[in-house]
């Protein structure tokens, strides 16, 4: 049954080439208007979750939904859809505004009212003055944008962009980044981003759904996936993590007692923790250890010394290591008036909150 809210949906989608199996078993639902990034290393399926939904490749198994509409076996040109693709894929012999024309000269648009969609959308995408130039002429951002310029001139439902940035070097990466998410907001349109690079999802995307090996490991907001990761590979994927045994010692409600790698014990919250759990591993993320040159009060707090230090600019890396040879990771703002400086060698106390020790899954081990 059709559900108004979502613009895409895959139901239990699965996609094969052979005996190798590319997408397994895939629901997602993506609501209308709503940038969600498909985020994952190369080979995870995430590409080919984009092509069922562009109609370019076929579900083995399973229904692919457009408002509502079932396009499982319905051909790309018949999809209100449109693809941006990594190489722009622009004419080079056409100009800027003959490029961003070619799709409404297609449907067979009335010159005047083709000509005034076209431009309005040249102004969106920062390119007046730029309508009689060649791609050749243009820099890497600006042929980006005139594909998305390309694209979006249709007014398709959805569309579809497939690492679309992966060209361009960092600086400018970093400012179409912020262009394309305006453009989305302004538009109202539903984008599906495909990337690896995990800055790029969590700067853009209002969720982000994490694939491999052709499943989808998670899906929620950046605050979710970042703070709340639920296994071993999400936590390991998005930034960095320390990840920790740990064994499950008491628990009371949501409040659960830890015995960390057999050697010091913390408290952490997790209302998800099955009841008979006992072995389990936790995530922490560096920057959520606090560094201490004193004991602080409280709990959740074990010793440890400075093996290395490693200068990051506006921050600092530290590598710690315990009395037995537990090493973890931390990071700490630079040095500054209200910073302690923390140097190679130095023996520190390490607190954490509760909220911060994250119990995953290792889908490996289930």
């Amino acid at each position: 049954m059709a559900d108004a809210e979502y613009m895409v949906e895959l139901r239990e989608v699965s996609k094969r080439f052979g005996s190798f199996v590319a997408v397994n078993d895939v629901t997602l639902q993506i609501r209308k208007g709503e940038f969600l990034t498909l985020l994952g290393p190369s080979g995870c399926g995430k590409t080919t979750m984009l092509r069922m939904i562009s109609g370019f490749e076929t579900p083995t198994e399973g229904l692919v939904l457009l408002d509502g509409q079932d396009v499982t076996y319905t051909p790309p040109y018949k999809r209100n859809v449109n693809q941006v693709f990594q190489s722009y894929a622009l004419f080079p012999h056409m100009t800027v505004f003959e490029n961003v024309c070619f799709g409404l000269r297609m449907k067979g648009m009335e010159k005047p009212v083709m000509e005034e969609k076209a431009m309005k959308m040249i102004e969106m995408v920062s390119l007046k003055g730029f309508e009689q130039r060649k791609p050749s002429q243009l820099s890497g951002g600006q042929r980006q944008r005139v594909a998305l310029a390309r694209a979006i001139v249709n007014e398709p439902k959805v569309l579809l962009l497939d690492e679309p940035l992966a060209a361009l070097d960092a600086k400018l990466r970093e400012q179409m980044q912020i262009e394309l998410k305006r453009l989305q907001k302004r538009l109202g349109m539903t984008f599906v981003f495909v990337t690896h690079d995990q800055e790029e999802a969590l700067t853009m995307s209002d969720r982000i759904a994490v694939v491999n090996l052709g499943k989808i490991e998670q899906i929620g907001t950046t605050t979710e996936i970042y703070h709340q990761p639920r296994t071993t590979f999400v936590a390991n994927f998005i930034g960095e993590a320390n990840l920790l045994d740990g064994e499950v010692l008491a628990r009371n409600g949501a409040t659960v007692r830890l015995k960390i790698e057999k050697e010091f014990e913390l408290t952490a919250t997790d209302v998800n923790l099955p009841t008979d759990a006992k072995n389990v591993i936790v995530s922490i993320r560096p920057e959520k250890i606090s560094i201490l040159s004193t004991r602080p009060g409280g709990d959740n707090v074990f010793e440890a010394y400075v093996s290395e230090e490693r200068f990051k600019g506006a921050t600092d890396e530290l590598y710690l290591e315990t009395e037995s040879g537990l090493t973890l990771t931390a990071v700490v703002a630079n040095e500054s008036a209200t910073q302690v400086a923390f140097h190679e060698g130095d023996r520190v106390f390490c607190q954490l909150h509760p909220d911060d020790i994250v119990i995953v899954q290792d889908p490996s081990k289930a």
